[in-house]
């Protein structure tokens, strides 16, 4: 199965050991993800590190090592950009567009726990929860 993973999902992976992280693992996913969620979370691994309670090296390196180790696929903008006026329609949030333009391009469902996500009718959204009854 295929998946466009948004930000919330990758960091609850890192946060915490836990099912998240599990499935970011799983041979029958095949995940992808916009690449401004990668620049955002670097961005961000200060106030991230801090919350997991980890020295900043340690929680970058563990960050690396998920991303690399789960073969998180990353899309960029440009490949995306037919997709986006269409995404922008169909978003319930300004916010989540390239989520939507990612999923348009590849045919897949969005791995969120974003309950408004699931306002429109165009992608599948997935829950954790979700995803565990499937697989």
């Amino acid at each position: 199965m295929e998946l466009i993973v948004d930000a919330n999902i990758l960091v609850s992976a890192l946060l915490k050991e836990g099912i998240t992280r599990e499935l970011m693992f799983n041979i029958d996913l095949i995940l992808y993800t916009p690449e401004f969620i990668i620049e955002e979370f670097f961005d961000h691994i200060d106030k991230l590190a801090q919350k997991a309670r980890l020295p900043k090296a340690v929680f970058q390196d563990q960050a690396e090592k998920l991303i690399n180790e789960s073969k998180l696929m990353i899309i960029s903008k440009k490949e995306v950009k037919a997709f986006i006026k269409k995404a922008e329609q169909i978003s319930p949030d300004p916010d989540d567009v390239l989520y939507f333009a990612t999923a348009l391009k590849i045919k897949c469902g969005i791995w969120s726990n974003d309950k408004e996500l699931k306002k429109q009718k165009h992608v599948k959204i997935y829950s954790t929860s979700d995803l565990l009854k499937l697989l």
